[in-house]
């Protein structure tokens, strides 16, 4: 679990998460800073099924991709996403983008970007940051009510979840890992 204070990097894709308050047992919002580069594709579309997340740019811009629509923020601009809308974001322009984001319902999504962040540093994903599907499988598997991809419908997703969520356990993956838990593969 990402302690308050406690910055992340991803060095697949150059971006950085620091996290400024975390829920506590009773879910109150997630706060961080995310720091992403020019040019950088940011995360694919995904759904926050109960979380409203509220961007507020401050310093150069993003892009918010929502509903087939681009919203660009600029310094000192917030934008916010309703719970189970996909939508996706990057830097805008040719000049690295720090943006607050806030969850008002995140779950453990702290701990989903701990573990993306660290399966980056540590090499197990592809070229693009992403890892393996069994590793996406028994994460996401955990995380139902936080984030969903928008690949496949759900119905189809959460079968595949339940079909490779126990290959992946048996294979030793875990739903979730702190920085710098894992070992970097040698290739």
């Amino acid at each position: 679990m990402p302690i308050a204070g406690q910055k992340i990097v991803n060095p697949v894709a150059g971006d950085s998460v620091t996290f400024l308050a975390l829920p506590d047992a009773s879910g109150t919002e997630l706060v961080m800073e995310m720091t992403t580069v020019p040019g950088g594709q940011g995360p694919p579309a995904h759904v926050h099924p109960r979380s409203r997340e509220t961007f507020t740019v401050v310093s150069g811009s993003i892009v918010v991709r929502e509903n087939g629509r681009e919203v660009v923020l600029l310094a000192g601009e917030s934008y916010t996403v309703a719970p189970g809308v996909p939508h996706g974001f990057a830097s805008h322009g040719d000049q690295e983008a720090l943006t607050q984001v806030r969850m008002d319902r995140p779950g453990r999504m702290a701990e989903f970007l701990e573990t993306f962040y660290e399966l980056n540093r540590a090499g197990r994903t592809d070229a693009e940051g992403k890892p393996c599907l069994p590793q996406i499988a028994v994460t996401f598997g955990a995380l139902k009510d936080d984030i969903r991809t928008v690949v496949a419908p759900w119905p189809a997703q959460l079968l595949l979840f339940g079909l490779l969520g126990p290959i992946a356990r048996l294979r030793g993956l875990k739903p979730f890992y702190a920085t710098n838990e894992l070992p970097p593969l040698q290739h």
